[in-house]
């Protein structure tokens, strides 16, 4: 990705591309989220909740989201996103049943992004990834 590109798009692009590291690698994956700075510095964020050894992503993705409104508020990020892997919304009709999706936001913009994938073991391509779609949302981490 261009280091010129808006922080926003280069945060999502950077969520998606790890999500399909994890997908091609395991198949799943835990929430995860990350933010960035006006200079284009990205820091991942992760969570384990202290109470289990297994917890449910539910939990982490609490975990996460609220370490992700604590660097929000700190001013010192430009955009935060916060992703799940998910089953895809059937309003959204999409042609696969998986889904990543990213909560990304930045000051006065907030979206719901979804993009659906496919698994496809023993090919090359493990996973395959479709077009995104964006559905507007109210503000969590910038409202």
């Amino acid at each position: 990705m261009e280091e010129t590109q808006n922080p926003v798009n280069r945060l999502f692009g950077f969520m998606v591309e790890f999500a399909e590291q994890m997908l091609a690698k395991s198949g799943e994956f835990f929430p995860f989220g990350g933010s960035i700075t006006e200079a284009g510095e990205i820091a991942a964020a992760a969570g384990e909740p202290d109470d289990s050894e297994h917890p449910e992503a539910q939990a982490v993705y609490q975990l996460v989201a609220k370490g992700l409104a604590s660097v929000a508020s700190s001013g010192n990020v430009v955009a935060v996103a916060l992703v799940a892997d998910v089953v895809m919304p059937e309003e959204l009709g999409s042609s696969a049943e998986n889904g990543i999706r990213v909560h990304v936001e930045a000051p006065g913009f907030a979206r719901m992004v979804y993009v659906p994938y496919e698994l496809l073991p023993g090919e090359e391509q493990p996973v395959r990834l479709h077009e995104p779609l964006a559905v507007e949302i109210d503000a969590r981490f910038f409202g």
